[in-house]
C-alpha cells in the first residue's frame, strides 16, 4: 500500500498503471538530513512496470529513491547489508507512516513525501 500524500506520483503512475507491491525489496540506503528533517530511501524491486520508458533497454529490476520530509519520528533496529524487506506505508491522522521489516527494521512518521527517483537497472542475482 502506498500513502495518497506523495508529492509527485504522476510518472510511478503511468509506468505502472498503479502503484507497485513493495513486499520484497532490498532496501540499499537510508539517510537522513536534518534539514526538514528529513530522510531519503533507496531500495530495488523486482516488480517491473508494465509500461517502462524505451532508454531504459534492458532491465530485471527498478530502483527506487523516495524522500520522506517533516520526518516527526524515526526508529532503526537493524540494517542487514544484504537480504530482503517489507515495506508497508499508509496515510493515518494527517501522516504518513512506515514500516520496514525484514533485513532492515525501520519505521517512521512524517507529513508528506516525494519520488526522487525510478529507474530500471540490470541486476545479476536475486533479491
Amino acid at each position: 500500500m502506498w500513502p495518497l500524500r506523495i508529492e509527485n506520483p504522476i510518472f510511478l503512475q503511468n509506468i505502472y498503471g498503479n502503484y507497485p507491491d513493495l513486499s520484497s525489496v532490498e532496501v540499499t540506503s537510508a539517510d537522513m538530513n536534518r534539514n526538514g528533517p528529513c530522510m531519503r530511501l533507496s531500495f530495488i524491486s523486482t516488480v517491473l512496470p508494465y509500461r517502462p520508458p524505451a532508454k531504459w533497454r534492458e532491465f530485471n529490476a527498478v530502483s527506487f529513491t523516495l524522500e520522506y520530509m517533516a520526518v516527526e519520528t524515526i526508529s532503526l533496529r537493524k540494517f542487514r547489508s544484504h537480504g530482503s524487506s517489507a515495506i508497508r506505508m499508509w496515510d493515518e491522522d494527517g501522516k504518513i507512516l512506515l514500516t520496514c521489516e525484514g533485513a532492515v527494521r525501520l519505521s517512521l512518521t512524517c507529513r508528506w513525501m516525494r519520488i526522487i527517483g525510478i529507474t530500471g537497472i540490470l541486476q545479476s542475482g536475486s533479491l
